[in-house]
């Protein structure tokens, strides 16, 4: 019983305060080329889609790859700002330790620890200043601490130890700025140094971000959109079904979901429900993140409870789909449909997720457009004209000659872009399914 009351506590609270963004908020989440990659505030986006589908949140990328605090700063006005976002979230870092510094190679070279500290002295001033610049211009601000750089994994290549370090120290600074300002705040670093040792506690060579030791992959950036939902203290529950001995009774104990026309007997309970959201759905690259922290019961609980049930074996059926056999006891204990990938509900959102990734396709086009005019602006057209003597490498010659191709049509994209960010109404609305228990 007082498990029963605790649990409902947690339901009225959650419900009161567990939604950060709210319909009409528009969100720029800035940075380096991990924020350009989008893919951890994609994780972010999606679980907005799937879990207020009637709400209109408008996610935007301000990340641009190399880039620094001041470059952030250059470009704020019309890259940033320009968004006319009510929320602006900050993650810098990587790139202003300036990781070479740490080459083993130059361990002993003189002065070299003065240049690693005037790096971070200079990180330090002008995250300040982009902050401040931010605050003036009445946007909320969101802080994160820098990502890690991976310097504990004995996997093969180059190891710039002391780069991380460095990060740590960035990432403390961040969390004084924070404290200072009275900003929320995203511990990232914290986070990921614990997840990667337990990830390095059975494989030496094993990282949760890849082989470079700074890019997260489908993992890392799944953690770190579990990281930075959990902390802004995000809904838990997609739905908390309990079937009672009435559909009264069951829709009393019951949150985010509609019950109706409930009939049971000995061998068979049937009803049907409406919940008020999609469960958070998971690429197969993600996968692994699970073994590392309860993402799905931190941020995908979509519950199912069976009273009154006599004992024994039942086959679920949602819309005369077999989904599984369950024993009643599990049934009664609670059963988290989000981690059934077989169920229509599951199947829907992969399709909210299908739709808003052929989005972010269009969304990398602009992004690589904005990289390409910040990065290479005093040399464009030299770059532009004559991509392979310009002297970048492999990524960045790829990168400008896509420019070539897709600055004259950039306004046609951002409409493009902003046509496939709205996700339609009949794809994001749950529906109704009806459910059967059938005892076997």
């Amino acid at each position: 019983m007082r498990t029963r009351i605790l649990i409902f506590l947690l339901l009225a609270f959650h419900a009161a305060s567990a939604q950060y963004f709210k319909n009409g908020d528009r969100v720029v989440f800035s940075g380096n080329s991990i924020t350009h990659n989008g893919d951890y505030w994609h994780n972010v986006a999606l679980y907005y889609a799937t879990r207020f589908p009637t709400q209109n949140v408008q996610f935007f990328n301000g990340g641009i790859s190399g880039d620094v605090a001041s470059g952030m700063i250059r470009r704020l006005q019309h890259d940033i700002l320009s968004h006319k976002p009510t929320h602006v979230v900050v993650m810098i870092g990587m790139n202003d330790i300036n990781r070479p510094l740490y080459d083993p190679r130059r361990k002993s070279e003189p002065g070299i620890r003065e240049k690693q500290q005037e790096a971070i002295s200079a990180y330090k001033r002008n995250l300040d200043s982009l902050v401040t610049l931010l605050l003036a211009a009445k946007v909320k601000v969101i802080l994160q601490t820098p990502s890690i750089y991976d310097q504990t994994s004995k996997m093969a290549g180059t190891n710039n130890f002391g780069a991380n370090d460095a990060l740590k120290e960035c990432g403390e600074f961040v969390k004084s700025v924070a404290k200072k300002h009275q900003l929320p705040l995203v511990d990232y670093w914290g986070m990921m140094v614990e997840k990667n040792k337990l990830a390095q506690s059975t494989d030496s060579t094993a990282t949760i971000v890849s082989k470079d030791r700074i890019h997260p992959a489908g993992p890392g950036h799944l953690l770190m959109g579990w990281d930075w939902l959990k902390t802004m203290k995000s809904e838990p529950f997609v739905s908390y079904m309990v079937i009672d001995k009435t559909t009264a009774s069951s829709q009393g104990k019951s949150k985010f979901c509609k019950i109706s026309g409930l009939k049971r007997d000995k061998k068979e309970i049937s009803f049907t429900m409406l919940e008020s959201a999609l469960p958070f759905p998971l690429r197969a690259d993600q996968q692994a993140a699970l073994q590392l922290a309860p993402i799905i019961n931190d941020i995908s609980r979509e519950m199912l409870f069976v009273h009154y049930i006599e004992p024994g074996n039942y086959a679920l059926y949602i819309d005369d789909e077999k989904i599984g056999s369950y024993f009643s006891g599990a049934l009664e204990r609670g059963l988290n449909l989000a981690e059934i990938t077989s169920t229509p509900q599951y199947r829907q959102a992969l399709e909210v997720q299908k739709h808003m990734a052929e989005a972010w396709k269009l969304e990398k086009l602009l992004r690589d457009i904005k990289l390409v005019e910040h990065r290479f602006s005093k040399d464009l057209d030299a770059f532009t004209a004559n991509p392979g003597a310009s002297g970048l490498d492999s990524t960045n010659i790829k990168r400008v000659i896509a420019y070539r191709k897709n600055k004259p049509r950039e306004a046609e994209i951002v409409k493009e872009f902003a046509e496939a960010s709205v996700i339609p109404a009949a794809l994001r609305t749950p529906v109704p399914h009806r459910f059967r228990l059938v005892k076997e």
